[in-house]
């Protein structure tokens, strides 16, 4: 069974409202749910395959489908076609097997957050950041099976890394280059997640679960109310997003 992971990697309540929207063919993600539904589905004796095309997303949903392919009962395996960058790198370390194309890329760095508030708030999002480094570190350093010291890995994160296949292969980050196996380095290089790379942009999540929570307002709508409400919230609340 082969699954797209195209698009941003995102929690089951912010892919849901996406979707809720019909959004979802222009701001591409994937969440726990789909991958919980792809393991689920996935026949006796088949193997699981990721298709990963993503720049990554939010952090803890890629833990949380680490977690759920390191547990997965079926055979898992993951091939990079272009980038497995960020959070989805996480996908691809939770594999079995994981492949890439000799074009793919995979690019690992350090997580980032946002911050307001005091000195207080300010230092428990450091803490948080240092900890989630070690968790995302713990992944890699499982999967390279010890080809790569922990130290490296967090220096290389440090300097937001774009790896090669040969190089991922190097590192033990993948296991196999599908295709033609030869050194491709890439000429032109951009953060994923701040350069564009993501589809174009993202929508303000703040404002589609605003309009998600009121087009959930009105007590037992019929469902064609629900819907034509959510078309007229939709067009109302676009204009102010894209």
């Amino acid at each position: 069974m082969r699954v797209s992971v195209n698009g941003m990697i995102a929690s089951d309540e912010d892919a849901g409202i996406v979707r809720f929207f019909g959004l979802d063919k222009v701001f591409r993600m994937v969440c726990p749910q789909d991958i919980r539904d792809a393991i689920a589905n996935t026949p006796p004796g088949d193997t699981l395959t990721l298709e990963i095309n993503s720049g990554g997303g939010s952090l803890y949903a890629g833990f949380e489908m680490y977690s759920l392919l390191v547990a997965a009962e079926v055979p898992t395996r993951a091939e990079v076609q272009s980038l497995a960058g960020s959070a989805a790198s996480i996908l691809l370390a939770g594999v079995q097997t994981a492949c890439c194309t000799p074009v793919g890329q995979v690019m690992i760095h350090l997580p980032s957050t946002v911050t307001e508030g005091n000195e207080v708030a300010h230092r428990e999002s450091l803490g948080m950041l240092q900890a989630a480094t070690e968790s995302i570190i713990n992944a890699y350093a499982a999967k390279c099976g010890g080809r790569i010291t922990r130290a490296a890995l967090k220096a290389k994160m440090k300097a937001e890394t774009f790896l090669t296949a040969d190089e991922a292969k190097e590192m033990g980050l993948i296991d196999q280059i599908i295709g033609q196996n030869s050194p491709i380095t890439p000429a032109q290089v951009m953060n994923c997640m701040g350069g564009g790379l993501m589809n174009g942009g993202l929508p303000d999540m703040d404002k589609l679960r605003e309009a998600y929570a009121k087009a959930h307002t009105q007590s037992e709508p019929t469902p064609d109310e629900t819907h034509t409400r959510a078309e007229a919230q939709l067009a109302l609340e676009l204009t102010r997003i894209i």
